[in-house]
């Protein structure tokens, strides 16, 4: 099984707020394929993307810190 992003009609706000609007209300930011979902839609060429219809990304692994921490993880990795 390989990842799945597929590509979405117009850009995700990044500033929105609540469960329904923002990046991680369409992409699973600590899948383990996360990066590899990113080269496919720069490679196609798309302007944004989701993991909505994605399968291998359905358990996120648990991450101290939240997103900031994960990037800070990310950033020393």
């Amino acid at each position: 099984m390989k990842p799945n992003p597929t590509a979405l009609e117009t850009a995700i706000n990044p500033d929105a707020q609540g469960p329904k609007h923002g990046v991680e209300s369409h992409r699973r930011l600590f899948c383990p394929h996360y990066d590899d979902c990113l080269d496919e839609a720069v490679v196609r060429g798309w302007n944004s993307w989701t993991c909505s219809a994605c399968e291998l990304g359905l358990v996120s692994p648990e991450v101290e810190g939240g997103l900031e921490g994960y990037a800070t993880q990310r950033r020393l990795a």
